[in-house]
């Protein structure tokens, strides 16, 4: 059912970028060719995209996700036009027929923009929080949804690793999304973090480690270092790390999710809790959680989608308090899927826990 929707939207999109460039561009025409052209390339696109993912075709795959995210600016690009054009025949004003030129040109700038935001460093965001119980302070290096794989080389992958050793953390949390590929492929980025804090590194399975398996991502995982934490805690210290797996891929209810909580919060401890989707804080907070941290919504990546994730996902980015407890929710490490990203940031979060003894 998801790909059937998932085709009839890129066909779609297609249909409305094609249709409205050749209706509003002097030099284009809506013949027979350009009619069928959706369909065609919708065709095409799909058995590309398969053949990449069957051959493990990195660099096809890539262009297809460049290609996949100038479609959606694209449509975007002319749905705002034809909202506007909406607007302006209300005071009876007429866009000139050149307007396609004029939004060829605003999609070209807006691509440019996004390829080289996406292709820039994380930027680093630093937070303090109060931590009761905690005897000293503890500063976490918090990393999430790096997609490690087509997209996202392995030379970034080294490049996040300095700049955790350059900022000197205590420990270093994984919120999921960490591996885009099989644990074969996953090996040499897995071992770019092999020998950073050892022995204090946790993370939790996001959606999209159930999509490559979670036996490769457990190897994975292990191979990295991570303390993989599956619907558990650790101690560390007076820290208690509890991690989730994530939420909605794992079909975890509410009551299940407090059930969790109930077990594994430790008194006289901060309790931090780790878990990819970032749903159920009221109930977190509720429970004696100090601290929650989670990503997977990117900041909707390529806006104007981030108004469409906040529909599912109201705790879209950046930090929310409930009672004394708070979520930081970042806009990912890396990008999924198009390197692109547009009015939001790669993102890696140092947060300093200021103990209370």
């Amino acid at each position: 059912m998801f790909i059937f929707v998932a085709l009839l939207i890129f066909l779609m999109m297609h249909t409305v970028v094609i249709f409205w460039f050749c209706q509003n561009t002097p030099v284009l025409t809506l013949n027979t060719l350009a009619k069928l052209l959706p369909l065609l390339l919708t065709a095409g696109y799909i058995t590309l995209y398969a053949l990449s993912k069957k051959i493990n075709f990195w660099p096809l795959e890539n262009i297809l996700l460049i290609y996949l995210g100038a479609l959606f600016l694209a449509f975007c690009i002319v749905f705002g036009i034809v909202i506007i054009t909406l607007i302006l025949k209300f005071f009876h004003i007429t866009l000139p027929n050149s307007i396609g030129f004029w939004a060829f040109g605003i999609w070209m700038i807006v691509m440019m923009i996004g390829l080289y935001t996406a292709a820039k460093s994380p930027k680093i965001t630093d937070i303090t929080f109060e931590a009761p119980n905690l005897k000293q302070d503890t500063k976490i290096a918090f990393v999430s949804d790096t997609h490690f794989g087509a997209t996202v080389s392995l030379k970034r992958a080294k490049n996040l690793k300095q700049i955790i050793e350059n900022n000197k953390p205590d420990l270093i949390v994984f919120t999921g999304d960490i591996f885009e590929t099989n644990f074969k492929d996953s090996i040499p980025f897995a071992e770019v973090f092999e020998d950073i804090l050892p022995g204090k590194k946790f993370g939790v399975f996001g959606n999209h480690e159930y999509y490559q398996g979670l036996n490769n991502a457990r190897q994975s995982f292990k191979k990295a270092g991570i303390n993989l934490l599956e619907n558990r805690s650790e101690n560390l210290e007076d820290i208690n790390i509890i991690g989730i797996n994530d939420i909605r891929t794992a079909n975890i209810s509410k009551q299940e999710f407090e059930n969790i909580l109930k077990r594994e919060i430790k008194q006289n401890k901060f309790n931090l809790l780790l878990t990819h989707t970032p749903l159920y804080f009221e109930e977190a907070a509720s429970n004696g959680v100090n601290l929650m941290l989670s990503g997977h919504n990117h900041n909707g990546q390529i806006w104007p989608f981030n108004f469409l994730v906040r529909i599912t996902n109201p705790y879209l980015y950046g930090h929310f308090k409930s009672g004394q407890a708070n979520l930081f929710v970042t806009s990912g490490t890396f990008f999924w899927g198009p390197p692109i990203r547009f009015l939001t940031n790669n993102e890696i979060i140092f947060i300093t826990l200021k103990g209370d003894k």
